[in-house]
């Protein structure tokens, strides 16, 4: 527990560091740590339970096409940090790399991230040894939620909240049940799980849930400032009641920076295809190529057939005119309009070339900016740019670029 001037921010454990955005995060509390001459803390989320939302890792492979990898096991409703690594998870782990864009610093994040998640290791471990790499360059802390001192710490705020729950609802906390967190309701003035059955706060760990997980962490690090996502800045404005019962001082609550990073081959295709970053961001994929094929299609091929066509009988006629055989015009007319097809064909062809490849161009653009129609920061990780950019360096680059009211990032080949 710390009483120095504390930056903080959390994220629930994710594979291979999860979204970028949570690295945009971290950095962000190491940035504010350091002008204020205070600590950064981590708060590796252990305890949430959602593991469909943490199960895989989507990317661009080495192809440019994007990609879905899942980690397909049974969870048995297990808090995420419980769920230990097997085998599955390090072949997942494996295709990844193998199917990444092979660079010099392939090999040496491969070994990394392998390292940590080896079979047998809770996802907690693997999570909290892996952020220990990614962000052993700078003073920061790594906490998980499952350290005795704060669990102790954390009961008496619990309870308490427990006890002024409103009869018939659920209270604002869980209750461990050996690996999985069980929902605790109020019901004839006894503590109740959803089957019914009654227990006692006191025996059990008890974790905060999204109300009182704020209260816990600003009481025992006396939070200066908080990190923030858009969700977490909405919730957290809402919390005043329930910090003013505990009488604890919620903390400052910062937006993370949020920004796209624009790779150099991005920026090449941008000014190439004439989109800007506003307009890929601003459609999906297919409205985005059906945008792109409009403005740029300039050939008809039935209207450009018909004035062959035309063009063709006024030839004709003209022959016609001049005592030409109604044999040799019909002969002539065969011919005429099969060389126009032909000749026309060839056009079409090489327009349909261009339009192919324009249609990959336009469709990459979206996949890289806006995967599957949401924000890069929010679908792809870490190890993605960190493969392509400098290996860990990356990082450090970010970390030197880091602006709160930067949008964009445009990488420059050789970071």
């Amino acid at each position: 527990m710390s009483k120095i001037n504390t930056i903080v921010t959390g994220q629930q454990v994710g594979l291979l560091g999860g979204p970028l955005y949570t690295t945009y995060k971290v950095l962000g509390i190491i940035h504010l740590a350091a002008k204020i001459n205070g600590n950064a803390v981590y708060w590796l989320e252990t305890n949430d339970a959602d593991f469909n939302e943490i199960n895989h890792i989507d990317y661009l492979d080495a192809e440019g096409q994007l990609r879905t990898l899942t980690w397909d096991i049974n969870s048995q409703g297990y808090s995420c940090g419980f769920i230990e690594v097997d085998e599955s998870l390090v072949n997942l782990l494996e295709t990844f790399f193998s199917t990444l864009r092979q660079t010099e610093f392939t090999p040496q994040l491969r070994d990394m991230a392998l390292g940590c998640y080896l079979p047998g290791q809770t996802l907690a471990e693997a999570s909290q040894q892996l952020a220990a790499e990614l962000f052993g360059d700078f003073d920061v802390r790594i906490f998980t939620p499952f350290e005795k001192e704060f669990r102790e710490f954390s009961q008496t705020i619990l309870i308490k909240e427990a006890e002024r729950t409103p009869e018939g609802e659920q209270c604002n906390l869980f209750c461990m049940q050996g690996k999985q967190r069980k929902a605790v309701f109020k019901k004839d003035s006894q503590f109740q799980l959803r089957d019914g059955s009654v227990v006692d706060l006191s025996q059990y760990d008890l974790v905060p849930n999204v109300n009182t997980r704020s209260i816990c962490q600003d009481a025992y690090f006396h939070t200066h400032t908080y990190v923030a996502g858009p969700g977490e800045v909405k919730y957290l404005s809402e919390l005043g009641p329930v910090f003013q019962f505990h009488g604890v001082k919620n903390a400052v609550v910062q937006s993370r920076m949020s920004i796209s990073l624009i790779e150099p081959r991005v920026q090449r295709l941008m000014n190439k295809t004439g989109l800007s970053l506003e307009q890929i961001l601003e459609s999906t994929r297919e409205e985005l190529i059906k945008k792109v094929l409009k403005e740029k299609t300039t050939f008809d091929i039935s209207e450009t057939l018909q004035t062959g066509n035309d063009l063709t009988e006024e030839y004709l006629g003209k022959l016609e005119g001049l005592g030409l055989e109604a044999a040799d015009i019909k002969s002539l007319r065969k011919s005429l309009r099969q060389d126009v097809k032909q000749a026309l064909g060839k056009v079409r062809a090489k327009e349909k070339e261009k339009h192919q490849r324009l249609l990959t161009d336009v469709g990459y653009l979206s996949d890289n900016l806006q995967p599957f129609g949401e924000p890069q920061e929010r679908v792809f990780n870490i190890f993605y740019y960190m493969n392509l950019f400098g290996g860990k360096d990356f990082i450090n680059w970010i970390y030197d670029h880091y602006d709160w009211e930067r949008k964009v990032l445009e990488i420059k080949v050789g970071v």
